[in-house]
């Protein structure tokens, strides 16, 4: 994110601790050091050289030929640079040192083979050893910038400061340390060496040295030179600009070029290289503009117009809309603000006057541009974006204008103009010093905290016998009144500085002191506190015991959208006319909710994404049975269950009812194929009506539900138009002397099954239950001693009528029988002689289970008979022997 050379970093605090220390240092109070580059470590057998003469070559016109001495001889060097003069000090390279081969990145420049930085990647070496240059023998190599690796300068010999000792290993001149910091995006502040000076001279018990910036401001006034303009101060609440005239383009000094090399910025020419360098410096991006291409002299802060285009300094064109704010001038476009210049008023090799700009933009606007139309985004822009100190745009002018005025020469405009149409206040926090225990769980003294807060330049301010507060460091004796406080003599009230765009509550200055008193020295402590009362959720726990009960009975769980489309809908109406669905609701009041397909009954998205997810589903099974179709092409043998929401509409109100569902659906062989089970392809062997209700009667036992509460009702013709006729049935439960409807369960009709491209002469199970009607019902698990008594078995068969429901039967003999009756299981049916034609024979086996004492012969016999009786008075049955 940003690259902190060391060596620049001490103009603005010492460095008192080693790179490692440092490193660790900042990582522990948030700012994380990724990487510590140190350059030069590869610069063996390359010292300081003096350049003692010059001469021509006396075989080539393009060479020249130096006396170099390392401070205990002289090496004869050739070379092709002609930038040299007598006095200079320059990188000498002895035989064996390695350098980096610029010929051979230039040529594959030159041939297009590299379009990225030239000192990315892999590159090229080679060894320095004696030799001849047309005829003349060459004992050294003078280095340029490029060979070391420091830039990508190569058009001449790198010139070190006149002050390095000759001799010296180039390393301990040239050397640099650098740390690599990984920022969060909340720390933007950092993206500057005066901000990492801050964090280190806090974290050091030191001040920070800025700059200092002496303009000579001897031109007419600025005011008669430019004006400035903003149209739109919700997204540029300040603009600052100054003017120098006379300059001249030209490279930056060597020291410059090679701090913006370290901190991985490509040196272009000393204009350009000093906004890159007092961004790097001080935080604030600037943006130098030819003065001579700004017509009318009036800078403009503006929206763009719908379809205006701009060409920008990387010689592409956007076209822009409104959402895009501009820098313009009386006629054009100059640029898109905080993100890119334009091409028409960019400084070239020709500018002599500069307008310098240090504005303040919209972060969120920034971002929304430089993301929207950039693949990567500016240096400039990561630091808007991020938000910049309002503050900063003063002297982020003033110090570019001076290094300016320094370094290009030329006469500056008296004064600024500085458009600053709503100042911005510091933020102020009450700090109640009983936040720092309750939320670090250690106990700071007032001192101390003060001491952290100062640190991090925040004011603070001290409680008066008045009320009032009074700041330490304003040296105005600035005070505040404050109408309420959190505590009477437990509080400070602190000053955020502008630039910490990132504190603005209580929990956020709690943060700064456990930062700067150290993470690593706040002791682990086990959290404290109350536990509120545990509600259960027993609507919850209820489905997450559904899942287990129905997972061990051999289905899986699946998950679908509550958006489905209304062609699924309809397909579960395929197998019925309008004329039988019509009939079937106006008959079965309880029914009316498997009219599925009708949209006048559903809800529909507004603005639905797609066709497949437009409505809100009124009942699982279209799920379900899209689910099996897609399944069934993969595998053989599909169970699965979904437990989720239905969608009801209700008459007179704006919500839907939204109602718990339990949906199964089965399908496939009972068993595996397997040498034990040759015959799982037989229709008889697969999966049918009969599995999917023992499936059902599992569940409500599981649950706790008596089997003799549980009624399975057949579906009268028509009512149910899903389900196959004669293969389906209502589920109802009675309890405490009422009859509830739970749901069906049935096999799919074979033209609803064809519908969803499933073979229609496949029996495919499904149910449906209304969890919430199950819900009340439930039971905690009973638990009764296993007895040491026998059991009596004892086979009961009688005839009835044919239409009689053998459950109809079975729960009455459970019923009658009472306590001791445990089992009764169906075990045949038969019809045919010698039964009459229309009735049928039911065999049962029941199972008597004796309490605390053994049952007697004559007390199962009369239970028996009260069993007969009832079926006999009620049903019309007769026994068989």
């Amino acid at each position: 994110m940003i690259k902190v050379p060391l060596s620049w970093l001490k103009d603005y605090v010492d460095i008192t601790l080693s790179p490692e220390e440092l490193a660790e240092g900042l990582t522990l109070r948030g700012l994380e050091v990724g990487a510590i580059i140190k350059t030069g470590t590869g610069w063996d057998k390359v010292v300081v050289g003096l350049v003692e003469s010059i001469e021509k070559h006396p075989n080539a016109d393009r060479l020249v030929v130096l006396q170099v001495n390392d401070g205990s001889r002289s090496y004869q060097v050739v070379t092709g640079a002609f930038n040299l003069k007598e006095g200079d000090k320059i990188p000498l390279a002895l035989e064996g040192a390695r350098l980096i081969d610029g010929h051979k990145l230039i040529d594959e420049e030159a041939a297009g083979k590299r379009i990225r930085p030239l000192l990315a990647g892999e590159l090229p070496y080679f060894s320095v050893r004696p030799g001849k240059m047309r005829g003349l023998e060459s004992q050294a190599v003078a280095v340029a910038a490029l060979e070391l690796g420091v830039s990508e300068e190569f058009e001449g010999i790198l010139v070190l400061d006149p002050t390095a000792p000759v001799g010296a290993p180039l390393v301990e001149v040239l050397g640099e340390t650098i740390l690599d910091l990984e920022l969060s995006p909340n720390l933007g502040r950092v993206l500057s060496m005066i901000g990492v000076a801050r964090e280190v001279a806090a974290m050091t018990g030191q001040k920070v040295r800025w700059p200092e910036i002496t303009i000579q401001e001897d031109g007419p006034s600025v005011s008669e030179k430019l004006s400035v303009q903003i149209d739109a101060s919700d997204l540029c609440p300040r603009f600052s600009a100054m003017i120098i005239e006379g300059v001249e383009i030209k490279p930056s000094p060597a020291w410059m070029q090679r701090r913006l090399s370290a901190a991985g910025m490509r040196p272009i020419s000393n204009i350009v290289d000093i906004t890159n360098y007092v961004m790097l410096e001080v935080g604030q991006p600037l943006h130098a503009y030819d003065y001579d291409d700004i017509r009318g002299h009036q800078l403009i802060v503006r929206r763009a117009e719908a379809g205006e285009k701009l060409e920008t300094i990387d010689h592409k064109v956007h076209e822009l809309g409104p959402e895009v704010l501009l820098v313009a001038d009386a006629e054009r476009s100059l640029g898109m603000a905080g993100v890119m210049g334009g091409a028409e008023s960019e400084v070239k090799d020709s500018t002599t006057n500069v307008a310098l700009e240090g504005a303040n933009w919209n972060p969120a606007n920034v971002r929304q541009t430089a993301r929207g139309l950039f693949s990567t985004v500016s240096e400039a822009g990561k630091r808007f974006e991020r938000s910049v100190d309002i503050e900063l745009t003063v002297l982020g002018v003033r110090r570019g204008i001076q290094l300016m005025q320094e370094l290009a020469g030329g006469q500056v405009a008296q004064g600024m103009v500085d458009v600053y149409p709503q100042p911005v206040s510091p933020r102020v926090i009450e700090l109640p010093l009983s936040e720092v225990p309750r939320l670090l769980g250690i106990e700071l003294a007032r001192d101390e905290v003060t001491r952290l807060l100062e640190a991090l330049e925040f004011d603070v301010a001290d409680l008066r016998p008045d009320g009032s507060y009074q700041f330490r460091q304003d040296p105005k004796q600035f005070t505040i009144m404050v109408s309420e406080t959190s505590t009477t003599s437990d509080a400070l009230l602190v000053r955020v500085p502008t630039y910490r765009n990132d504190v603005t509550i209580k929990a956020d200055l709690i943060e700064e002191i456990a930062r700067m008193y150290g993470y690593d020295k706040i002791p682990e402590t086990r959290l404290r506190g109350e536990l509120t009362a545990q509600t259960p959720n027993r609507s919850w726990q209820f489905e997450d015991r559904l899942r287990d009960i129905l997972t061990s009975c051999g289905l899986d769980e699946v998950i679908t959208y509550p958006l489905v489309s209304l062609a699924n809908l309809q397909k579960l109406h395929s197998a019925v006319d309008e004329n039988h669905r019509a009939a079937a609701n106006g008959t079965r009041p309880h029914l009316q909710h498997l009219n599925w397909s009708d949209p006048a009954h559903l809800l529909r998205l507004a603005n639905p994404l797609s066709v497949e997810h437009e409505v809100m589903r009124p009942t699982l099974l279209a799920s379900s049975l899209e689910t099996v179709a897609e399944n069934r092409r993969f595998v053989e043998r599909v169970a699965i269950f979904e437990i989720g929401k239905v969608y009801l509409p209700q008459e007179g109100q704006t919500l839907p009812q939204e109602r718990h569902t339990l949906s199964l659906a089965l399908v496939g062989p009972r068993q595996p194929l397997s040498r034990f089970n040759p015959k799982a392809a037989d229709p008889a062997e697969r999966l049918d009506f009969f599995d999917l209700k023992g499936t059902v009667e599992s569940l409500m036992e599981r649950l706790n539900l008596p089997l003799a509460a549980l009624e399975f009702e057949p579906v009268a013709p028509g009512d149910a138009p899903v389900l196959h006729p004669g293969r389906a049935a209502h589920l109802w439960v009675r309890w405490e002397g009422q009859r509830h409807y739970i749901g069906f369960l049935g096999e799919v009709h074979p033209k609803v099954a064809d519908a969803f491209n499933l073979d229609p002469l496949e029996r495919v199970g499904v149910a449906e239950i209304n969890i919430e009607a199950l819900l009340p019902l439930q039971k905690r698990e009973l638990y009764q001693t296993v007895t040491r008594l026998p059991v009596v078995t004892q086979d009961l068969a009688i005839v009835v009528s044919d239409e009689t429901p053998a459950g109809q039967v079975q729960a009455m003999i459970r019923e009658t029988g009472g306590k001791l009756l445990t089992e009764v299981t169906l075990f045949d049916l038969y019809r045919g002689k010698p039964i009459p034609e229309g009735k049928k024979s039911l065999a049962f086996r029941l199972v008597f289970y004796p309490q605390d004492k053994t049952l007697t012969e004559e007390e199962v016999s009369r239970l028996r008979q009260r069993i007969e009786g009832r079926l006999v008075r009620e049903l019309g049955a007769e026994t068989r022997g």
